[in-house]
Parts: structure tokens; C-alpha cells; sequence
């Protein structure tokens, strides 16, 4: 029996371009058949009417072909809003559908297997299994809206503090980004090759689990300044910097940054940078919202150098950060591939405090390229200055955190730059009267100040500054991408699922089940009644006037706080040493008092002992010391013999024995 000849892949474009073409008699069946690839058989079929043009091979589908569009469609947007799908989830949702629906599948309980999987996916290549990035709902909910307003905030604080306003903006070699990011000593490894089927499969780490914080500095012409890297500690038996000597060395305690070493970074490498470069002032540097960024010194220096420091919109540095955009990414990549390399050449070593510096070099001499700077800036709108420029797609998210009320701005409670009220657009005005925030991109023009610099600066050496600047033009000339506008609309209640419109498909012989519109939804918030902390506003431009007196009344305030604190130490001080004498004149006093009882207990007890001694020489009456018939009483204390009439006590009532066992104390004891 001879092998079973494969399916011929065609499509249906293909078949109906076939039968029409015969219907016209514009060619043979056989023509037709080579020119489209389509068997003969099949295009007899299709005339005679023995199948349908919208006919398939194989058993009925599941699946109508809008059914299964719809179904696309809603993975796709669910992955947009950062809700994706796992296959798993995927199955189980075809599975709600079908029960609900009452439809009769082979599937047993009508779950499908992966065989329909398989073959959904190869019908729909427009859908595939990605790795998500893990967002956090702060960054989930910033929008648009928020977005535009950051960028017009910042052009008009530009056009209303300078001279030159936005055409600071034009010139690339003045703006410039700084983040920071923590390098494991040994980060994760990928998949590695092994024997099929192997149950058990390692791979050697060290057990030494913390990171190096490095600090990244770069311009939109692709200037690096050199990286900074904080270790924990103040002292060192080693060399940190060993094998890496370019880099700037950074200490603290946690091996954070913090307010102190940021200054001092800015002040010591920064502001010499530039002014080695000769760069046209003032400079703008970029940075995130993080405390360490924010201190009073910080920007008064600033201020003083004329560098503009200036806050990136809060929770948004994966939108609008460079080094978060482009070059961590990649830099991370890298310094992977340079541990392993360093582990396969030095068996049993693992990198160390002492070794990183040498290992991270490589990495970052391979990540800090041209082209990871040029596109940074340009993805994020900072170069050429455009909102538009921002990838639209990351603040799809956002939409599922919509408020329900729309004239309400989304967490306006928690964003540090919110607004009173939501404006579709807010016009910024120059020195002209108007400006238009969507500008050319515009080309560099100085040649001298786009001269490009990269750390190790060996690596780049035999670039020219006429190369660079070419490559720096080039790239800066590409327009910037375009994203579709998102296909989720906001209503009131839901958040609901639009359909794409696609004319060139033609439309399906069934409609979709009710099944399918009742069940595949998007999410959408909830309404609590918890209300949230109002924070006070901060302007985003530090160095400006504005937030330096915000940062001065800060400074007077904790210094007076710091004084009344030290105030209230010294009362609490005085009353304790206060408490602490009259403490002590108590239990003087009670010492004394405890020495004088036990000094009369003792002259008691050896009061008693010596008439103890006498009793058991004689029965005398303690008083008359006379020894007769009479009645005696005993004293309970010192055991005296008294006779009756002697004791002071009237007992012509008491009956005789009744004296005896009477209860007396002399008058010694009392």
C-alpha cells in the first residue's frame, strides 16, 4: 500500500479565484487547477455544488468561523488589559461556553484536549504564548490622559523658567536619563540541555543571594556616563572596582541608594562630566520619583550649575524612563551571559563582591551601545519631543481601573500630579502664545556636541565624532512607530469587547452563539467604600524654586521637630532623675525603718531569752519578784510570769482557770 499523498496548502482566496475564473471560461479546469494549486477534484466539487465554498476537509468544527474570531479576539484584548489567558484557562473558558450552551461535542465533558489546541492556534497564527511582564497595579492604572499632561507640564515649566523653553528640548546633548537597578550576584539561569526525561536536572549557584545596585546614566546622544556601583559596607578588604577600574564606586550601608550618595554623585561626576564635554547649559536630567532623587542639597546644587532635575511622571518608568525602556533590558541580558561565561572559564568560583566589578565590565561594555540610547529617547517621546511617540499599548491596562463615574479622574487620591477635574487637552502657551506639543523630530545641529562617548571608551575608540554623529542622525530620522487605538470601551458599568472589523473576510454562514457575548467579558473594577489618603502635590522640576522652598520648609520643620524631640529627651531626662532621688530618699527611709525594727526584734528577743532563763530557775513574779501560791499569767511575748493581781489586768470576773490561758502581753512587750 503507497503512502497517503499530503494535503496541498492553498487557501480559500485561492479556491473561489479558481471557480470564478472557470465560471467566466477565462481558463480550463487543468489551467486553473496549476495556476492556483488547487486540486481538480475539488474545483469540480465546488461547480457542481457538492460542497460549499466555505467547506473544509476533515470532521465538523466545533466551532463556528465567527465563533472562533470572537474567541480570538477576546484573548487578545484580555492580554492587552494584562489579564492573559493560559492555555489551561483558555480550554476551561471554551468549556463554560459549550455547557451553557447546551451543544454536544466529542469532548469528553465537554472539555477540549490539546489536540484542538493545537489545531486552534495553526488556524489563528495571530495568537501565541508570551512570557507576561509582572505590573503592579500602580503602574496598571496610569493613563493616557495622565501621560499627555506630564509632557505638557514639562514644556510649559520649560517655556515659563528659560529663556530658550521647549528648544532646550531640540538639542540632544543636553538631555539626559539616570536610573537605578539591582544586579544579582548569581541570577537565574534559563533552560539548559539535558537527557530527555531526566527527573532530576541542576545547576551549581552560589547561596550568596544579594544584588549590586548600579546607576546608569545616559543621553539621547548616546553619552554614557561612567556606571556607579553601591556595595554594601563602608570598609573593604578588597579592591571593589578591580578589573573595572572607570567605574565610580558607591557605598552605603543597605547598598542602596540614598540621598547623601546621589548628591554626591551628581556633584563629583555629573556636573564634571558636562562641563568636561563642554555641553550647552542648562542640562536636563531625568529621574524617577524615588527619595534618594529628592533632597534640598541636591537641588540647590542643581540649581546653582544650572541643571534642570526634573521627575519623571510617578509609577510611569516603564513608560517614560530610557534606561527602563531600552537598556536594563538588555544590560541584564548580558551580564546573564557574562556570569556564565565566567563560571564555565573558573569551575567551582561564583562571582563575588569582590569579582563583579571585572564581570559586569563586559556587560556593560556589549549593552551601553548607540542604538539602545537613540531608541530610549525616542520610544519614550523625550527625543524628539512627542507624546505620540509613547507606545500606547502599555497604558491599556488602565482601562479596566477606570472610574465608573466619568467626570471623575482616575486616582486622583494617590497620584502626586493629579488634576481638580478631567481635560481632554490642556493648550500650553510659549513666548508666541501657543504650542503645539506633537513637533518634528528635529535634527542635531551642532556636529562638536553630538560627539558620541561610551564606557569603557576603548571600545569605542576608533569611532569618529563625523561617524557618530551620522549614526546619532540617522537613527533620530526614523519616524517614530504608531500604535492602533485600543479596542476596549469604557462604559459605565463593564468594560465590554468591540470586534475588530476586517472587510476583506467575508462574513461567516452563522452567527456567533449568545453563549459567546454573555460569557467572554473583560473585568472591571469593583467599588469600595474605603477612601483613600489625599497626598499633598509636589511639582516635578527639583531644582526649581518652587520645590527648593518646599524642601527648605521641610528641612526647618524636621529641624524643629529634631529640637523639640531633643527638648522632650531632656524633660523626660530630668523627671527620671528626679524620680529616681526621691526613689532613692524612699528606700533610705525604709531601709531605716527596717534596720530600727529589726534592732528592736533583736533587744526583744534577747529580752526574752534572759527571762526565759530565769523562769526555769525560778516561778518569781516578774514585777513583785516574789514567789507565792498566788495566780500566774504568762506573757505571749517574752514568756514573764506575772502573778494575777500584778498584771494591771481586772479579773475578779474571769473565772480561775480561764486566767491561766488568758491572752497577755507585760508591759515590756508592748
Amino acid at each position: 500500500m503507497g503512502k497517503r499523498n499530503k494535503y496541498r496548502n492553498y487557501a480559500l482566496e485561492d479556491i473561489k479565484n479558481a471557480v470564478q475564473m472557470v465560471e467566466n471560461k477565462a481558463m480550463s479546469i487543468r489551467s486553473a487547477s496549476r495556476q492556483y494549486n488547487v486540486p481538480k477534484t475539488t474545483i469540480i466539487d465546488k461547480l457542481n455544488g457538492r460542497s460549499s465554498l466555505q467547506a473544509r476537509s476533515g470532521p465538523s468544527p466545533v466551532l463556528f468561523d465567527s465563533e472562533e474570531e470572537m474567541l480570538v479576539h477576546w484573548v487578545i484584548d484580555m492580554a492587552k488589559i494584562g489579564y492573559g489567558q493560559t492555555r489551561q484557562q483558555l480550554l476551561y473558558t471554551v468549556k463554560t461556553i459549550l455547557d451553557h450552551d447546551g451543544r454536544k461535542t466529542p469532548f469528553k465533558d465537554n472539555l477540549p484536549g490539546k489536540d484542538w489546541l493545537y489545531a486552534f492556534m495553526k488556524r489563528h497564527p495571530e495568537i501565541s504564548t508570551r512570557t507576561p511582564q509582572k505590573l503592579g497595579k500602580e503602574r496598571a492604572v496610569i493613563s493616557w490622559q495622565k501621560i499627555k499632561w506630564w509632557f505638557e507640564d514639562f514644556a510649559k515649566y520649560l517655556t515659563e523658567n528659560y529663556e530658550e523653553g521647549i528648544n532646550i528640548l531640540k538639542d540632544a546633548s543636553r538631555i539626559y536619563n539616570a536610573d537605578e537597578s539591582g544586579f544579582p550576584q548569581d541570577p537565574k539561569s534559563g533552560k539548559i540541555l539535558a537527557a530527555k526525561g531526566s527527573k532530576n536536572v541542576y545547576s551549581t549557584c552560589s547561596a550568596d543571594k544579594s544584588q549590586i545596585t548600579v546607576l546608569a546614566c545616559m543621553s539621547a546622544t548616546a553619552h554614557y556616563l561612567p556606571p556607579m556601583l553601591v556595595f554594601p559596607g563602608e570598609r573593604f578588604r578588597f579592591n571593589p572596582l578591580e578589573g573595572f577600574t572607570e567605574a565610580v564606586l558607591g557605598r552605603t550601608k543597605t547598598g542602596w541608594m540614598d540621598s547623601e550618595l546621589f548628591y554626591t554623585w551628581v556633584r563629583d561626576h555629573f556636573i564634571t562630566a558636562i562641563k568636561d564635554r563642554k555641553v550647552k547649559l542648562p542640562v536636563i536630567l531625568l529621574v524617577d520619583g524615588h527619595t534618594s532623587h529628592i533632597s534640598l542639597e541636591t537641588a540647590q546644587l542643581c540649581k546653582s550649575e544650572n541643571v534642570i532635575l526634573y521627575c519623571l511622571l510617578e509609577h510611569a518608568s516603564h513608560i517614560l524612563q530610557p534606561c527602563d525602556v531600552t537598556l536594563f533590558g538588555p544590560l541584564k541580558k548580558h551580564w546573564r551571559d557574562s556570569v556564565r561565561d565566567y563560571q564555565f572559564k573558573n569551575p567551582g568560583e561564583f562571582v563575588t563582591k569582590g569579582t563583579f566589578a571585572s564581570v559586569f565590565k563586559s556587560a556593560w561594555a556589549k549593552g551601553t551601545t548607540v542604538d539602545v540610547a537613540i531608541k530610549g529617547f525616542r520610544h519614550t517621546g523625550l527625543y524628539p519631543f512627542s507624546v505620540e511617540s509613547v507606545d500606547k499599548s502599555k497604558v491599556e491596562p488602565s482601562e479596566v481601573f477606570a472610574r465608573a463615574k466619568p467626570d471623575q479622574d482616575l486616582g486622583n487620591d494617590d497620584d502626586m500630579n493629579c488634576k481638580d477635574a478631567q481635560v481632554d487637552s490642556r493648550p500650553v502657551t510659549n513666548s508666541s502664545g501657543t504650542y503645539n506639543l506633537d513637533q518634528e523630530p528635529v535634527q542635531i545641529a551642532d556636529e562638536a556636541d553630538t560627539e558620541i562617548a561610551l564606557m569603557p571608551s576603548e571600545i569605542f575608540d576608533s569611532v569618529s565624532c563625523e561617524t557618530s554623529h551620522t549614526i546619532v542622525e540617522e537613527l533620530h530620522d526614523q519616524p517614530p512607530c504608531l500604535y492602533p487605538e485600543t479596542i476596549i470601551q469604557v462604559n459605565p458599568c463593564n468594560v465590554n469587547v468591540t470586534p475588530h472589523k476586517d472587510e476583506n473576510k467575508q462574513s461567516c454562514e452563522k452567527a456567533p452563539s449568545s453563549s459567546f457575548e454573555l460569557l467572554l467579558v473583560t473585568p472591571s473594577e469593583q467599588k469600595t467604600l474605603k477612601k483613600k489618603k489625599t497626598r499633598t502635590v509636589l511639582p516635578k522640576a527639583v531644582s526649581g524654586s518652587e520645590m527648593i522652598k518646599i524642601l527648605e520648609n521641610r528641612k526647618q520643620q524636621k529641624e524643629d521637630e529634631q529640637e523639640m524631640k531633643e527638648k522632650r529627651k531632656i524633660d523626660r531626662e530630668l523627671k527620671r532623675k528626679l524620680k529616681e532621688e526621691e526613689n532613692a530618699k524612699k528606700e533610705e527611709k525604709k531601709n531605716e525603718k527596717k534596720k530600727r525594727m529589726e534592732e528592736n526584734k533583736k533587744r526583744k528577743l534577747s529580752k526574752k531569752q534572759k527571762k526565759s532563763e530565769k523562769s526555769t530557775t525560778s516561778r518569781l513574779c516578774s514585777k513583785c519578784l516574789l514567789e507565792t501560791d498566788d495566780v500566774y499569767i504568762c506573757c505571749e511575748i517574752c514568756s514573764s510570769f506575772y502573778h494575777a493581781k500584778c498584771s494591771g489586768v481586772d479579773f475578779s470576773c474571769v473565772h480561775i482557770d480561764d486566767i491561766v490561758s488568758f491572752p497577755y502581753e507585760c508591759d515590756d512587750c508592748l
